[in-house]
């Protein structure tokens, strides 16, 4: 547990650390019948490879389909008064932003598939009182991902679930009763493909040696406590490596904040084998400069898809760290993809258009926005499942004004998936007059999707089958007449075509 700092420490780190305060997660162990539950074996894991590959070829086709349409559709224009800016997308960490249209410059396939990971992040300091480094730098560089929390339950339902995770994160620097069977469940997600970043400093007390199958499966072994060092400083091993160079320079990392007291962390060291390393493990920080075998607290593993941290991150400043972990993420995501087959070239194709944004439903005409279908040029179509909700709270979260609850209903027309992006969905209305325009409120649209999971709202509609999502917006509840606005493509420039879904008068 953390020291006190209630001392004059504070006023001497106050700008390098500034805790905040941030609401108790409530542990809420969410468990599916075990028939729900993803089975893993060895022989799932090219089939799964070849199944990810799809969908990431399918991005491409959405690319071009975007690109076709958007010489022949008609941009609509939006309303100029915003009370609350929608958030833009915001490159990755010293890259150029991108173009207002992907016709001007394409984005590359790498990019596509950063753009569109999963993304599943368990951190367990979002029940202290500190600010959440991983969820920082995962949204300083605008990541897609699904935030657990420190809800152990939550985690556990999701790591066994048949989503496709590209990137699972598990940062348990409070070690509280972390271990046991996740270490197996991240080990199981790593054999079919997925990559994986770990911080934990306590690997050797997991319950009954839990953790040595992932150990093994990178090439490395427990080697001792890190335990109360005099310096808690340590070096890179390896300063070239793309972990501290790409997309981010990082340097060596200051002395440490003093934050935890006794065991620090773990050593970690080479397996061997037969006089031979046991995998393709490189220590990337150890306690002195010349140990590249032993004496690890940095690991990199499997192709680069795996990476372990056993020091803690609130230990160091945070203009260090958050560099560092977005390195972390982009690395593990672009040894992730690496493994995949190659794409695929995308068919030459033509689409018939007709953008009508009236209703295609015929009779009486129902409740504004609940039940009538709508149109997204020839591309789409999609209607509103069940009455939009207002309410003030989901969970933990607390809404500055009110929460609109949608549960919204696509059906892709194409012959082709469509991807749609997290920041393709808007709320627009009026306030006293004013036009006024939202974004969904990304951690009370998660935790929908925990609540009830239908489909994570950015993904691959696949042509022909139905496919719902649920989004939460925080609006002005003085608002009124909220149209739902769904603009696939918006989120890289071009949208796709534009549908407009009238919700509450």
């Amino acid at each position: 547990m953390p020291a006190s700092k209630h001392t004059s420490t504070w006023s001497q780190w106050g700008s390098r650390f500034r805790p905040r305060l941030i609401g108790l997660w409530v542990l809420v162990m969410v468990f599916f019948p075990a028939c729900n539950l993803l089975q893993y074996n060895a022989s799932d894991s090219q089939q799964t490879l070849v199944a990810v590959r799809v969908q990431q070829t399918a991005l491409a086709l959405t690319q071009a389909i975007q690109t076709e349409l958007a010489k022949i559709t008609p941009a609509t224009p939006v309303p100029t008064l915003i009370d609350t800016p929608i958030p833009m997308p915001s490159p990755l960490p010293d890259e150029t932003p991108l173009p207002t249209s992907v016709e001007q410059m394409p984005i590359s396939d790498l990019e596509r598939q950063m753009m569109a990971a999963r993304i599943l992040l368990f951190e367990d300091m979002s029940a202290s009182r500190y600010l959440r480094y991983v969820k920082e730098a995962l949204d300083k560089a605008n990541y897609f991902y699904l935030d657990v929390g420190s809800a152990k339950g939550w985690f556990k339902t999701q790591l066994l679930s048949n989503t496709e995770w590209d990137l699972i994160i598990a940062s348990a620097e409070a070690r509280r009763d972390f271990g046991g069977e996740f270490f197996d469940y991240i080990d199981q997600r790593l054999e079919q493909g997925a990559a994986a970043i770990i911080e934990f400093g306590d690997l050797d007390s997991a319950p009954n040696g839990i953790s040595q199958s992932l150990l093994r499966r990178c090439g490395v072994r427990f080697q001792d406590d890190w335990l109360e060092p005099e310096m808690r400083v340590f070096f890179w091993t390896q300063p070239d490596h793309p972990v501290f160079n790409e997309p981010n320079k990082v340097p060596l990392l200051g002395n440490a904040e003093q934050l935890w007291k006794g065991d620090l962390g773990d050593l970690l060291q080479i397996r061997m084998d037969g006089g031979q390393p046991g995998g393709d493990a490189l220590i990337l920080a150890s306690t002195n400069p010349g140990y590249k075998t032993d004496h690890g607290l940095l690991v990199n593993c499997l192709g680069g898809r795996l990476i372990i941290q056993t020091f803690a991150s609130h230990e160091y400043r945070y203009a260090d760290i958050i560099p560092l972990w977005q390195n972390y993420v982009y690395q593990a995501l672009k040894n992730r993809f690496a493994v995949l087959p190659p794409l695929e070239p995308i068919p030459a194709f033509t689409l018939a258009l007709t953008n009508t944004p009236e209703p295609t439903s015929t009779g009486p005409t129902p409740q504004p926005g609940f039940g009538d279908e709508y149109t997204c040029a020839s591309a789409l179509t999609g209607r509103i499942l069940s009455p939009p909700k207002l309410q003030t709270d989901l969970f933990e979260h607390h809404a500055e004004g009110t929460f609109l609850i949608v549960k919204l209903q696509l059906v892709n027309q194409t012959a082709y998936p469509i991807q749609v992006w997290a920041q393709d969905y808007f709320v627009e209305g009026e306030v006293y007059g004013q036009p006024i325009s939202y974004s969904p409120h990304k951690a009370a649209t998660g935790y929908l999707y925990i609540d009830s999971p239908s489909h994570l709202w950015q993904d691959l509609i696949a042509p022909g089958i139905p496919w719902s999502t649920s989004l939460a917006f925080d609006v002005n509840p003085n608002g009124q007449n909220w149209v739902l606005v769904v603009k696939p493509g918006s989120q890289l420039g071009a949208p796709l075509c534009e549908m407009r879904i009238p919700l509450l008068p």
